[in-house]
């Protein structure tokens, strides 16, 4: 269970610093710092107080505003303009919105003393551990700018591939929403009239015709049931992913599923090599850069991947051969592009490609899923829609021919 704690340190430079973190233990603040680079002077539990939360409350922005402002400001200050400058530039061009009361906390609580990452701690709700981690190290090793654009290039990309996913299933979701609903409609309302009427004649219906009506039979009769099976199986599922076994089960399902289970993997593993390759040429330690690849994945089958191999690195194996053990989940060619990277000093730069090339995978991928999904659904369509029709004439055309 975490705890809080309050530190105070100084950084490369001799400056005090302090603020709060949470952790399981004293001793693993002491380390966080520690790789930073930083003197501790006094770790401490945090005071009651100090969990009152402290300066605007957590904001909610919207992706493409957070994409906006971390583009710019890295734009910004490579260009050589000062921080505070930086952003007070940013806030005067926005109208008003959540990303410009962000904008001016943080310039205030920089402009009273404290350091960016500091500033953007109190909003963690907003940034991730990654981006706060990535900006200390700029500030201790003065590679703000470098940080933020390359910070900036992770979450554009990343961004823009949910974007493209979203897009790209917005067209099978209307469709086969609207399919259900317009075959829930004739079933239930519509064809159960018709064949009535049918019935009345005292004719015989055709084989189309009684399957159709058998389907209408079983809506028409068991709509609560229906509608309640369906309610539990969300509360279940639900609940399962809540339990530790439970969410292991639904991941482990998902990246065994036809379709979906390869985007999966191939986005967990564009977010891996993508953001451990940056970090670690960042000049970020591997103990702390595997840490906060580990939080910035989705799936928890990966996740507990990235922390066995936290561990087998702790103990002084190396990347390529603790990833080796996990061949169900890191491809072969990742792994031997680690490899590569190890031998030649180089890994952060080779898992940065291999990232570039598992998003352009990633996207061949999807384009791949949704043209295959698109077809099934019509194709579906196209059979609802013909066995309906010849449900509904074929006892006209034999109500015709005994009329003759």
């Amino acid at each position: 269970m975490s705890r809080r704690f309050a530190y105070k340190a100084l950084d490369v430079k001799g400056k005090p610093m302090e603020g709060f973190m949470e952790a399981a233990a004293a001793e693993e603040v002491g380390t966080w710092l520690a790789d930073r680079n930083y003197f501790v002077l006094e770790i401490t539990a945090a005071p009651l107080q100090s969990l009152v939360a402290s300066g605007t409350p957590d904001l909610k922005i919207a992706p493409h505003a957070m994409n906006f402002f971390l583009l710019q400001l890295s734009s910004l200050i490579n260009a050589g303009c000062p921080l505070i400058m930086s952003l007070h530039a940013l806030y005067r061009q926005l109208p008003n919105c959540p990303l410009k009361a962000l904008l001016k906390d943080l310039r205030e609580k920089i402009e009273s003393g404290k350091s960016f990452s500091d500033a953007l701690k109190s909003h963690r709700g907003v940034f991730s551990n990654l981006f706060i981690t990535m900006v200390e190290v700029g500030e201790i090793g003065g590679i703000l700018g470098e940080i933020l654009e390359r910070y900036s290039y992770i979450h554009d990309a990343m961004y823009r591939l949910r974007a493209k996913i979203i897009k790209s299933m917005i067209y099978p979701a209307i469709l086969l929403l609207n399919t259900i609903i317009v075959a829930w409609a004739l079933l239930v309302y519509v064809f159960p009239v018709f064949i009535e009427k049918i019935q009345s004649h005292g004719q015989v219906l055709p084989l189309p015709t009684r399957i159709v009506l058998t389907a209408s039979n079983f809506l028409t009769g068991h709509s609560i049931l229906i509608i309640s099976i369906i309610g539990l199986t969300i509360a279940m599922f639900v609940l399962l992913r809540r339990t530790e076994s439970g969410a292991r089960r639904i991941a482990e399902a998902t990246i065994r599923m036809p379709i979906f289970g390869p985007v999966v993997q191939q986005m967990e593993m564009s977010l891996f090599a993508r953001i451990l390759g940056t970090l670690l040429k960042c000049g970020v330690p591997i103990l702390t850069s595997l840490q906060a690849v580990e939080k910035a994945l989705n799936n928890l089958v990966y996740k507990e991947a990235i922390n066995n191999i936290r561990e087998s690195v702790s103990r002084g194996e190396s990347l390529s051969q603790s990833a080796g053990r996990f061949r169900h989940l890191f491809p072969e060619s990742i792994i031997l592009m680690t490899d590569v990277g190890e031998r030649g000093g180089n890994t952060g730069e080779m898992l940065e490609k291999a990232g570039i090339i598992y998003e352009r995978d990633l996207e061949l991928t999807l384009e791949t899923a949704v043209s295959l999904i698109q077809p099934a659904l019509v194709i579906f369509l196209a059979i609802f829609v013909v066995t309906l029709a010849l449900a509904m004439y074929m006892p006209l055309f034999d109500i015709i021919k005994t009329v003759r």
